[in-house]
């Protein structure tokens, strides 16, 4: 039995923009200050209709041709929560195998939430049932609880905060030790069945040792104040360093391993009765939590540290292969702390530039920050600026005057950045899709690269697959831009290395594999062999091409015919 110590209430890491506090990958307790936030959070009361839209035009899909989006292979999945993508029904599962409990969740009685059991299997708190007696009646309001299954949506805001309550009504499950080599192994069947090849997964990594790192930091330094002054962070930096940064370090990389190898048992990998998942890879982005608080104001050491260890990481261990920020951009703290936040991440830059850095950025809308709120922008362009390669949901973008969305466009261009994009998460938590979300402007009007991801497919109780399909017949997508799209993903994922392509919109490769067809064996001792023989990437790239190759074979004709009925 995996060890079933719970993470300490004093840390206030702040996934949730309601009631709960949530580590991605990692979650904790219910804290005062993360109320008083959450008190503090405006109200988006405009119906959604998104949700209905978003479901019902994909519910009249024709059955073969959801399996044939969900046979096509889509390259990375590169925008992707750990502890959010878990299914409900696994969660159960999960903690059933672990004697836990359920009852009613902390943030809303209404709810259920998994709990620990008290040392013993089945030991539960008062009014709490072991998952062991879990019947249909309940089963179903559990699911409902951890999820947005079956949630009627009487606003946008009742969506939104749905969405992130329920990381904490899991938070028993995801964050316990011992089991996230098991919800890799989930994540991994889950890309699996979506023909996904590469996965890059946000987790938090070693919670209690950062927490001391910020304690440290701000016993020096308890004037919130002095945070926001880029001169100091030198000397903050060197603090860190001299505590104890480089064994948190170490020790995450110990966590890996370990995850890693509880992976590959659960999926039998390297025995004969492997399972398929083995065959996607996987890499993780450490991610620092922009929300972080202490009786309801920002705590900036806490940000900082956490910032500075997720680099140092990323620095020294290739399978962390980049950073994030994440937690509600609309919360009070991000709101009124962005630009010190973004200082943070450009002094990291600096200290540790070969670090890839993908931000949220733009996951706000006037409904919830108000009418020409200058983060609609800024918090687009100010990621840019501080080293974000990848921008995740953008959907701000929208909201902005064509003045406005040129100068985002030309930072986008300079930078070669790319925008994912989260079509089920974006119609549940903010209410857009369709013609109001800004996927058609940045890919067909400015020609902004763009990926398709997951975000949270447990929480949103869906898969990769639907986000296809929704794109595919909203939009009427053609073969070439699927095609482009899953290359997108690839392209401009962290793995290491060249690319292949030195122009995905024209198919061309780059100069030592121009004269070769992409997905083919090679020539021994040739410019490409050598090429993909020093570039992870441009081989993660040329076995999409095989497998692409393999779909058109199979499925090409009657899947571009399926494809021109929506043109």
């Amino acid at each position: 039995m995996a060890n079933r110590s719970k993470l300490s209430g004093k840390i206030l890491v702040v996934f949730s923009l309601l009631t709960v506090a949530v580590l991605q990958g990692c979650a904790g307790p219910a804290t005062e200050s993360n109320r008083q936030l959450a008190a503090s959070t405006g109200t988006c009361s405009q119906p959604n209709s998104a949700v209905p839209e978003y479901f019902d035009l994909i519910n009249k899909a024709k059955p073969e041709f959801v399996q044939m989006i969900r046979r096509f292979p889509k390259g990375g999945d590169i925008h992707n929560h750990l502890s959010g993508a878990i299914m409900p029904e696994d969660y159960i599962d999960m903690g059933m195998q672990e004697s836990d409990c359920y009852g009613p969740a902390a943030d809303d009685p209404t709810q259920y939430a998994i709990k620990l059991n008290n040392g013993e299997p089945g030991a539960c708190g008062p009014g709490d049932q072991p998952l062991s007696l879990l019947g249909a009646r309940d089963r179903q309001k559990l699911m409902q609880s951890l999820s947005m299954y079956q949630f009627s949506y009487a606003d946008i805001q009742a969506g939104h905060d749905q969405f992130f309550a329920t990381f904490g009504r899991f938070g028993a499950v995801s964050g316990a030790d011992g089991v996230k080599g098991k919800m890799l192994a989930k994540m991994l069947q889950q890309a699996n069945t979506d023909s996904v090849s590469y996965v890059e997964t946000m987790m938090s990594f070693q919670s209690g040792a950062v927490n001391t790192l910020a304690d440290r930091l701000r016993q020096l330094y308890p004037d919130p104040s002095f945070y926001t002054d880029s001169r100091n962070y030198p000397a903050m930096f060197d603090l860190l360093q001299s505590v104890g940064l480089q064994n948190a370090v170490t020790a995450a990389q110990d966590d890996i391993s370990s995850q890693v190898r509880q992976m590959q048992e659960t999926l039998g990998c390297g025995t004969p009765s492997r399972d398929p998942a083995c065959g996607v890879s996987c890499n993780f982005l450490s991610a620092a939590n922009r929300n972080a608080a202490m009786h309801g104001n920002v705590d900036p050491a806490k940000i900082f540290a956490q910032t500075v260890f997720s680099f140092a990481l990323a620095d020294r261990d290739p399978r962390v292969v980049g950073v994030n920020l994440v937690s509600g951009e609309d919360l009070p703290v991000s709101m009124q702390n962005f630009t010190t936040e973004m200082q943070f991440f450009s002094f990291c830059h600096g200290i540790f530039p070969e670090v890839n850095i993908a931000l949220h950025g733009g996951e706000i809308t006037p409904c919830f920050v108000g009418a020409g709120n200058p983060a609609l922008k800024d918090h687009l362009a100010g990621s840019i600026q501080a080293g974000a390669k990848r921008l995740g949901h953008g959907i701000s973008f929208e909201y902005l005057n064509d003045g406005q969305q040129a100068e985002v466009v030309n930072l986008m261009k300079s930078n070669d950045t790319l925008v994912e994009i989260l079509f089920t998460s974006n119609a549940q938590i903010l209410g857009v899709t369709g013609d109001g979300h800004p996927f058609p402007q940045y890919y067909r009007k400015y020609d902004i690269p763009v990926a398709l991801s997951t975000d949270d497919e447990g929480v949103s109780h869906s898969d990769y697959t639907t986000e296809w399909l929704y794109a595919i017949i909203k939009y009427g997508l053609s073969y070439d831009d699927v095609v482009r799209l899953a290359r997108f993903s690839l392209q401009y994922s962290f793995l290491p290395g060249d690319p292949l392509w030195a122009d995905v919109a024209k198919a061309k490769a780059a100069a030592p594999c121009a004269a070769e067809e992409p997905g083919r064996i090679v020539a021994r001792e040739s410019a490409c062999e050598s090429f993909l023989q020093n570039s992870t990437k441009a081989r993660a790239q040329w076995d999409y091409e095989a497998r692409l190759a393999d779909f058109n074979r199979n499925y090409g004709g009657k899947f571009r015919q399926y494809l021109g009925q929506l043109q």
